[in-house]
């Protein structure tokens, strides 16, 4: 749900042999890559904006709250890599704290550098998906790090071919359903697949495969009951359109249907799916055909030979919607505009809390020239589809995409941001979410939590460093 993905980036409680709990996340990647923007839409109906609640006003800015005392290693468990920094390091190799490598080594993510993708906690330790160079080749993994025991187990889901995301998956049971993003003659696909005995002998099967992906999209995998779907975004006549697959979680089927999931009368891409009972939530970015109060028509994207990578058109102004799916992954009722008018989304994630309500987190574009990012904003739909508008506080020369973490065992929700300056920014999520920095995780990523324990993850060189953390909660 999906988690964590950078670029950019669904949680809830899933039974798992060994006491793995899941939650869909959206994870921040080492190695982020720029997501090409959305094809211009054509004019269409207006959803109804979304106004704060009456008598609120926007937040006062925050003064800068005190430093916390620092994040530190929990005692007794190993620092795991995943690939090689200098070559003397082997895969999932415990690293010795003098072997830790310093700040410095991680500022630039390097050629063919391991890429870490979403996370997932559960009551005994994570599972994160990720990309690693073996010999020339791509391929895509699931690392599994348990909380206590000395060993990072690695399930290699075989070589994936031109510029692939991390593996998606979803725990269900002893297995993990994965999608797996790749690339053949006729271009960008995605293979399904089930990891049997996860914990165990981690027998990994094939089934359907799904082309007319649209290239460079992410996609997002996800469990609520008896039923799984998958949601990709796909490309026909210079549009774009999220489709859905829908099937049972107890077998990969060799074929698969797929059905629209979005609009056909605007374009939509990058699809986060999180639980809810009785189906899914399904967050998705909607581009917007003008420029609102400006009257500024959005350029149309020029022609294109090849209707499956359409020519896309900079800087189109985005609003986050939210969709209810049954239990089939199809719609129940037009989708809520979760951001204001005038407010034009850069990055965005999705989360179900304890409850089955979603949680949705964003960040605005800021028009400032040499601005990296606009504020924060995030928004609670109750189960009765009310909204909510959360302030935010904190998050000083903030940047980067947030990610909502729910902790398994208490089932508190968390949400991360990093800033420009190599901070990393989180918080728990309120009625008012103060969020703060730590200089134990400065230049690293927070993946996931679980019994008050992160999840951590920094560039070495090329490789990936995993390590569990020990941090102040306020």
């Amino acid at each position: 749900m999906y988690g964590f993905r950078r670029s950019s980036h669904s949680l809830r409680a899933l039974g798992f042999v060994g006491g793995f709990v899941a939650f869909a996340l959206c994870a921040t990647p080492i190695a982020c890559k720029k997501k090409a923007p959305l094809p211009a839409a054509k004019p269409l109906p207006e959803l109804p904006d979304i106004a704060p609640d009456e008598g609120s006003v926007e937040p006062p800015q925050a003064a800068k709250p005190s430093p916390m005392p620092a994040c530190r290693s929990l005692p007794g468990v190993a620092l795991f890599r995943i690939g090689e920094e200098s070559g003397a390091v082997a895969h999932g190799e415990p690293v010795a704290d003098d072997d830790a490598g310093t700040d410095d080594q991680d500022d630039v993510p390097l050629p063919f550098s391991t890429e870490v993708g979403d996370a997932r906690a559960g009551a005994t330790g994570f599972v994160t998906g990720a990309l690693r160079s073996a010999k020339g080749n791509t391929h895509a993994l699931l690392a599994m790090i348990p909380s206590t025991a000395p060993a990072l187990k690695l399930i290699d889901l075989g070589p994936v071919h031109g510029d692939p995301d991390p593996p998606a998956f979803a725990i269900h049971g002893a297995d993990m359903l994965v999608a797996a993003s790749d690339t053949d003659a006729g271009g960008a696909m995605l293979r399904l697949g089930m990891v049997h005995d996860a914990l165990g002998a981690a027998n990994v099967t094939w089934g359907a495969e799904l082309t007319g992906v649209r290239r460079d999209s992410p996609f997002a995998l996800e469990v609520s009951g008896a039923r799984a779907l998958l949601v990709f975004a796909s490309v026909a006549h210079d549009k774009v359109r999220l489709l859905g697959a829908s099937f049972s979680v107890d077998q990969v089927p060799a074929k698969l249907a797929t059905e629209p999931v979005s609009p056909g009368d605007a374009d939509v891409d990058e699809p986060r799916l999180a639980p809810r009972i009785g189906g899914f939530w399904l967050a998705s970015a909607r581009a917007l055909p003008t420029d609102k109060g400006k009257g500024k028509t959005t350029p149309a994207p020029a022609p294109s030979a090849d209707e499956s990578d359409p020519s896309l058109v900079e800087d189109v102004a985005r609003r986050i919607e939210l969709t209810q799916l049954d239990g089939n992954g199809k719609p129940l009722g037009a989708a809520l505009a979760l951001s204001m008018a005038g407010e034009s989304v850069m990055t965005f994630n999705l989360a179900a809390a304890a409850d089955g309500s979603a949680y949705v987190a964003f960040r605005t574009d800021d028009t400032t020239p040499g601005a990296d990012g606009g504020p924060l904003r995030l928004v609670h739909v109750k189960l009765d589809g009310t909204l909510e508008r959360l302030p935010v506080e904190g998050d000083e020369q903030g940047s980067g995409a947030p990610t909502l973490v729910v902790d398994a065992a208490s089932g508190t929700l968390w949400l991360v941001a990093s800033g420009s300056t190599g901070a990393t920014w989180f918080g728990k999520v309120g009625a008012k979410t103060e969020l703060r920095t730590n200089d134990g995780v400065r230049g690293a990523s927070l993946l996931g939590i679980q019994a008050g324990h992160w999840l951590s993850e920094r560039a070495r060189g090329t490789a990936a460093e995993l390590s569990l953390l020990e941090c102040p909660s306020g």
